[in-house]
């Protein structure tokens, strides 16, 4: 699937399960674990409120000011990025961040820039190489069984788009995740996404400024499992503004990387 096919599903279906395969990500689910492990006096010392821009850091469940997750998602994450140095996080991630997140950036930034020519959008492609980064969202869901409600909407992660460009699954997409895509019919409707070893792109709501709701972002949740003793872990890239960055933004004009990530919380 070439850049031009990419950008056709994207347009008509809101989202694009690629051809390439899934990259392997044993080696970031064994950090995860093991990090989730630690006492939580230790998760705490890495807080998004240790980390002074964007939305690095450990939020957890029942957090009330986490930028990353609802207070009731029924999910624990760590936010890594390009934007600190590996030393700034937990010792149970360093390995993964030394080594496999480097092929990890390799593959998303080449699917990300040929997916931006197939979709031909005027100064995209410039926008991208001078101001986008990356970032990581580690995602772990403890067994349902643990907790006594479920998130808004009866789901372990509530629905919401992402701060992103795009939302990049390298590993492969989980079980239980749902899209709200263009149904064939002008709405949109949920929908269940095959569990897959392919890698899966969709727009966040970085794309959807830029293109001034042309391309819209991909609301998306995790359904509630029929089995509620089962753990999930789930990894996605999300393609951002540096922080402290200023740029053009179509239709906005001037913008700062902080102001647009206060529109994106805006929305919540």
């Amino acid at each position: 699937m070439n850049g031009l096919e990419m950008a056709a599903h994207l347009r008509s279906n809101g989202y694009v399960v690629t051809s390439q395969a899934a990259l392997d990500g044993s080696e970031a689910r064994a950090a995860l674990r093991a990090f989730m492990q630690r006492e939580r006096e230790y998760r705490e010392r890495f807080l998004q409120s240790a980390y002074g821009s964007g939305f690095d850091g450990y939020s957890y469940y029942g957090q009330e000011d986490s930028s990353h997750q609802a207070e009731d998602d029924l999910i624990s994450t760590f936010v890594t990025s390009e934007f600190y140095g590996v030393e700034r996080y937990p010792a149970e991630l360093q390995a993964f961040l030394r080594t496999g997140w480097k092929e990890v950036l390799e593959a998303v930034r080449a699917l990300e820039v040929e997916l931006i020519a197939g979709l031909g959008i005027a100064g995209l492609a410039a926008f991208y190489r001078e101001h986008v980064g990356h970032m990581m969202s580690h995602n772990y869901y403890p067994p349902i069984e643990q907790f006594r409600t479920a998130a808004a909407g009866n789901t372990r992660l509530s629905a919401h788009p992402d701060v992103s460009m795009f939302t990049v699954f390298p590993f492969g997409i989980d079980r239980e995740l749902e899209l709200e895509a263009p149904d064939g019919a002008g709405a949109r409707a949920w929908r269940t996404v095959d569990a897959s070893d392919s890698i899966l792109i969709y727009p966040g709501y970085l794309m959807e400024m830029w293109t001034e709701g042309a391309i819209r972002a991909m609301n998306h949740r995790v359904r509630l499992g029929a089995d509620r003793r089962a753990e999930r872990c789930s990894f996605s890239v999300f393609s951002l503004p540096f922080p402290g960055r200023r740029f053009e933004m179509p239709g906005r004009g001037a913008m700062s990387s902080e102001a647009y990530f206060e529109a994106y919380g805006a929305l919540f």
